[in-house]
């Protein structure tokens, strides 16, 4: 996977350029999570290691803080002792790796490493770990007691963003073992629950529509259970019905749903009615779906741009779904139009996922290769899930 590079134009040396944060990383998700965690300082993320940061501080020095990889290395104490004799001693060094030993941890303290952060990296990891050793401040996302809201919304149509709120509510689910909200805001023409093959009730529109008459019952009149673990919040109203969804409502429901599930995923239609602005809001994470089509470039620009006016830009994740669809747009040019990387991709997994929709069954089930690619969308959300290697262990022994 090729690598975004955020690097701010070059410049003389000069005490401006001690405020640069240059990290060195070697997968798109922790480039994405540095990013998103420490955004609004002047950032520089490049591929590579500590031996590339080692390499790098030999002719450049002018900088704050390094965040450095050493995800692989045989023995990183050796490249720390290399990488001290090149570094400044006012400049802030964080690192990224594998091991989870509270034992390196200490270690790596005990040299005089500001922070070490275990791999898989997210954005929440950044900003609560990362960010005040670095910067000083936190960035606050929602602080209140509740269930994680993660929103979806689909940059074109067909693009598949109801598929993929339904199969990543089912495998965080799956992966966290914790009760997932499953919540259609498309009250007309929904796909959802057909997806599912259940038929929704009349419940969630009225929630929406008058919150008073939404108590504590409602989740047992209106939620679909689809296994022990997942519930479906959804409506299928005629086409011809005169919605009348509140804001009041809308932060109602969600308010019932956070009080009962770990993780709400929410399906969202576009534009945004003002009505949905709570939704956004209270979300942790809002991934803008796309296809590598013209539409979904442009379209995905405006639904950021949205985002960003109402909750901020921490909070948007950009997806792109099937990836390398025959006749799409080559990557060169979404990375050139997005302005970077994507934050997450998944690839054309086949005829199986339209399968999938016509038999009302979950896409997870017998469509090979989705669990692996939502496995990092997973990760990013809930912060678990990696695969634990243990080549550091041996040190300790």
């Amino acid at each position: 996977m090729s690598m975004a590079v955020v690097d701010p134009p070059e410049q003389a040396a000069s005490v401006v350029t001690r405020n640069r944060i240059v990290c060195f990383v070697n997968d798109e998700l922790s480039a994405a999570a540095l990013r998103k965690g420490l955004d609004g300082s002047n950032l520089s993320i490049k591929r590579g290691t500590i031996r590339n940061a080692i390499r790098m501080l030999e002719s450049d020095t002018e900088l704050f803080a390094l965040v450095v990889d050493i995800s692989g290395i045989d023995d990183p104490f050796t490249e720390l002792e290399r990488l001290s004799r090149v570094c400044p001693p006012d400049v802030l060094v964080a690192l990224i790796g594998e091991s989870r030993e509270i034992t390196f941890y200490r270690e790596l303290l005990e040299l005089g490493v500001s922070e070490y952060l275990p791999r898989p990296l997210t954005r929440d990891l950044v900003l609560d770990q990362l960010r005040p050793k670095l910067l000083g401040d936190v960035r606050p996302g929602p602080s209140d007691r509740g269930g994680h809201v993660i929103s979806i919304c689909g940059a074109q149509g067909g693009a598949g963003a109801t598929s993929i709120a339904i199969n990543l509510a089912l495998q965080l689910a799956e992966t966290t073992k914790a009760k997932v909200a499953l919540l259609d805001l498309h009250l007309q023409n929904g796909e959802t629950a057909v997806m599912l093959g259940v038929r929704p009730g009349p419940g969630l529109r009225i929630a929406l529509e008058n919150p008073m008459r939404a108590d504590t019952l409602f989740l047992e009149r209106a939620a679909i259970e689809i296994n022990d673990r997942v519930c479906l919040i959804s409506a299928d109203e005629d086409l011809d019905a005169q919605l009348d969804i509140t804001e009041a409502g809308v932060r109602h429901v969600l308010g019932l749903l956070r009080q009962r599930f770990n993780y709400i995923v929410v399906d969202i239609p576009v534009p945004f009615a003002p009505s949905i602005h709570p939704v956004i809001t209270q979300s942790r994470h809002v991934l803008v779906l796309l296809e590598a089509e013209v539409t979904g470039l442009r379209n995905a620009h405006a639904l950021r741009a949205a985002v960003t006016n109402i909750a901020g830009k921490d909070r948007v994740f950009t997806l792109l779904n099937r990836a390398n669809r025959a006749g799409g747009l080559p990557r060169e040019m979404i990375v050139k139009a997005l302005g970077a990387e994507p934050d997450m991709v998944i690839p054309d997994l086949g005829k199986g996922m339209t399968q999938a929709v016509n038999l009302g069954i979950p896409a997870l089930k017998h469509v090979r290769g989705l669990r692996r690619h939502l496995a990092p969308i997973v990760r990013e959300i809930a912060g678990v899930g990696a695969q634990r290697k243990g080549w550091l262990r041996r040190l300790f022994r």
